[in-house]
């Protein structure tokens, strides 16, 4: 896993941020892993579907999916389907 890439998702789409907002919107639209990956690589976030598996399964994804912010509703996607 690209630990670097979570991390600089993670602090990029929490809180009130532009890719946030995008980020919460988008998840709406999302019928796999697969589509958010390409999401993110159309935002420059080199993240595979491992990797968001990985992230959402770590015990971290819990407590963000309680946040309405674009990293918060991808986990609750992730962890959901």
């Amino acid at each position: 896993m690209s630990r670097t890439e979570m991390d600089r998702l993670r602090a990029d789409a929490s809180g009130n941020t532009g890719l946030s907002a995008v980020l919460a919107q988008a998840v709406g639209d999302f019928s796999t892993a697969e589509d958010a990956v390409r999401f993110l690589a159309s935002r420059g976030f080199g993240v595979t579907r491992a990797d968001l598996s990985a992230a959402a399964e770590d015990s971290d994804a819990a407590a963000a999916e309680a946040d309405g912010d674009g990293y918060g509703c991808l986990m609750r996607f992730l962890r959901r389907s």
